[in-house]
This record gives C-alpha cells, sequence and structure tokens, in this order.
C-alpha cells in the first residue's frame, strides 16, 4: 500500500490582500476578557470585498509557487470549507476550481472543525488513481460570516484563515495514521446552524432579516470545555499511535483553554509532550486551524518526531444533532 506524506504546510491568513487584523477591543461588540477565557488576543478576518472563490485561488496559487507545480503536476484536488450553502454548491465550487487548474479529481468538504483530517482522509482514497502526483488540500474558512456578533458564545473564538498542503506519495512528512467520524450523537446540540433574526455582521451591519448563524446552544461551550480536551487525548490513546509515542500534539486550536487543559491531564504521566497552542492571534478557523498551526511550528521539530492532530467539531454540512471527530499522525521528514 502506498504511503502518502506532506510536501509542505502554508498559512495564507496573514496575506494583508485577503485578511486584516482585528483587535479583541475592535470587534464589534468588544465582550470583556476575552484573552482570559480564550487566549486570544486577535483574529483575522476577511476583506469585505473577498469571496470563498477568491480565498481558495488564492491558496492554489500559493501552495503551487511555494511547490514549483501545476496543474498538470497534480491529480487531485480536496476543498475543506465550512458555509451555509447545501454539498452540490461545494461539489460546484470543487469541480470549478479543478477545472480551472486543469486538475481531474476534485472533492468538496464541509467537516466543520474537523475538516483537515476529514479532507487528509478524503485526498488519500483520491489518491490511489495516480500515485505519482500531488493531491492539494485547501481550508478555506470565511467563518466570521456564520456568526452573530452579538452572541457571546461564539463571538469570542472564531475567526476567518486560509491554509493549504499537499501529499505525495513518499511525501517528506511520512502519514501514519488517519481517521474521521462525521456523524457522531450530538444529543445536548453543542454546535450546529440556526436561523436567527436581529444579528450583528462582523463588519457591524445589523440584519434585521432571518440569517444561519453558528449556535452553540445555551450549554454548549461549558460542555465542549469538560469533555473536547480529553476527547482529544482519547483519540490518540485510542489510535495505533499511543500517546506514549508522540512527541506533538497540534490539535484543532478551538480555544486556548483546552491547550491549558490538555497539559493538565497529561503532566503526570507524559509532561514532556508538546502541546501547539498557536490560537493567540489565530483564533479558531475551523478546518485551517491545523494546517496553520503546522506551518507555524513544524520548523521547530526534529526529524523523526511523531506528530497527533486530533479535532472534534460539527457534524458534516452543520447537520443538526450531529458531531464529527478525527484524528491525523504524521512524522516529522528531513
Amino acid at each position: 500500500m502506498t504511503q502518502y506524506g506532506f510536501t509542505t504546510f502554508l498559512d495564507l491568513s496573514k496575506d494583508e490582500e485577503l485578511f486584516h487584523t482585528v483587535e479583541n477591543k475592535d470587534l464589534p461588540n468588544p465582550f470583556p476578557n476575552i484573552t482570559e477565557r480564550t487566549g486570544i488576543e486577535s483574529r483575522q478576518i476577511v476583506r469585505e470585498s473577498m469571496n470563498i472563490v477568491t480565498l481558495v485561488r488564492h491558496a492554489v496559487k500559493g501552495i503551487m509557487s511555494e511547490l514549483d507545480i501545476n496543474g498538470r503536476d497534480c491529480s487531485g484536488i480536496v476543498i475543506s470549507t465550512s458555509n451555509r450553502e447545501n454539498q452540490k454548491s461545494l461539489d460546484q465550487l470543487a469541480e470549478y476550481i479543478a477545472r480551472e487548474n486543469g486538475i481531474v479529481n476534485h472533492r468538496g468538504l464541509n467537516v466543520a472543525c474537523s475538516g483537515f483530517p476529514a479532507s487528509i482522509e478524503a485526498a488519500i482514497e483520491m489518491g490511489n488513481e495516480k500515485k505519482d502526483k500531488h493531491i492539494l488540500v485547501i481550508t478555506a474558512e470565511i467563518t466570521s460570516a456564520l456568526v452573530d456578533w452579538d452572541d457571546e458564545n461564539t463571538a469570542v473564538v472564531f475567526g476567518d484563515g486560509l491554509a493549504a498542503t499537499s501529499i505525495v506519495p513518499d511525501g517528506k512528512h511520512p502519514i501514519h495514521h488517519v481517521s474521521s467520524v462525521v456523524d457522531l450523537d450530538d444529543p445536548k446540540e453543542c454546535l450546529r446552524l440556526i436561523e436567527r433574526k436581529g444579528t450583528q455582521t462582523i463588519y457591524g451591519q445589523h440584519i434585521d432579516e432571518e440569517r444561519s448563524v453558528i449556535s452553540m446552544g445555551q450549554y454548549g461551550g461549558r460542555h465542549l470545555y469538560r469533555t473536547v480536551p480529553q476527547r482529544f487525548l482519547s483519540l490518540i490513546e485510542e489510535s495505533p499511535y499511543p500517546l506514549s509515542v508522540i512527541n506533538h500534539i497540534v490539535s484543532h486550536q478551538a480555544n486556548g483553554k483546552f491547550a491549558e487543559r490538555m497539559k493538565e491531564i497529561l503532566f503526570a504521566d507524559y509532561p514532556n509532550i508538546d502541546i501547539v497552542n498557536t490560537i493567540r492571534d489565530q483564533a479558531n478557523i475551523v478546518s485551517a486551524s491545523i494546517p496553520a498551526a503546522l506551518a507555524k511550528s513544524i520548523g521547530t521539530f526534529t526529524v523523526g518526531d511523531m506528530v497527533a492532530c486530533p479535532a472534534k467539531g460539527a457534524g458534516m454540512n452543520f447537520k443538526t444533532g450531529t458531531l464529527s471527530e478525527g484524528l491525523l499522525v504524521f512524522e516529522v521528514g528531513e
């Protein structure tokens, strides 16, 4: 069986043509003590003139330039983004970008915060057809459009982001394990899209009409804080690559408190595992959070280190009553 590996990780979230930095005090509703509660000091927000097609195009151009390749060098592309549209529109986006770049195989995914491991799993499945070329993985998130910026539960954590990578047979960073589940039961409805009237946009506009926004319900945020850090660690421990062989954990960057909680849990038995936390100037950028964090941190890792990337979030296409989760484990290459 062919073993795929990552080539590189590219974080494009600080591109000033596409994004601008918003500090907590400059949010439409600057709720108190955001940094103390989440570890977030600032976040990237997409410029008002941009859309998801523009972001994806920019990411494809960026990763191709970084790797000195073009569409003829690619056998497929997977695009991960969270949106209020249906699966058909996401498939059309992936098809459009693939056709524009001369790439035959394409897939669009909306698995929210678990989107990165789910996308890598899809890319490996796609790669079985043509084993000698890159499969691009683009994670593009305009999550700010799905937030009611008067809703304290969601407004304190989310931002926008863009990251890219590719996998190839025998790539630089060998992928040892990847798995995802997209339809776990969520009886508490911790994460879902709801229709709400009287919301505020990130640009300070008040919308009287109904629009789709992310909701954590009344207790979702507390429940996720109590359960997700431990679940991140359980996903690793239950995999073929348990905590005893892991050097770094680069989880979905949901909330800085999650990283702190994982450190507390691990301290007695695994005090030397490095918990990467890049949320300070990144915020929660959903499927782009893990590759963006890897782009910032992998240069500090040692060849041969094992990296675990657990994720948990809303279900596929934000289906009410479901959650998703996934795990990626890879080795740092030379």
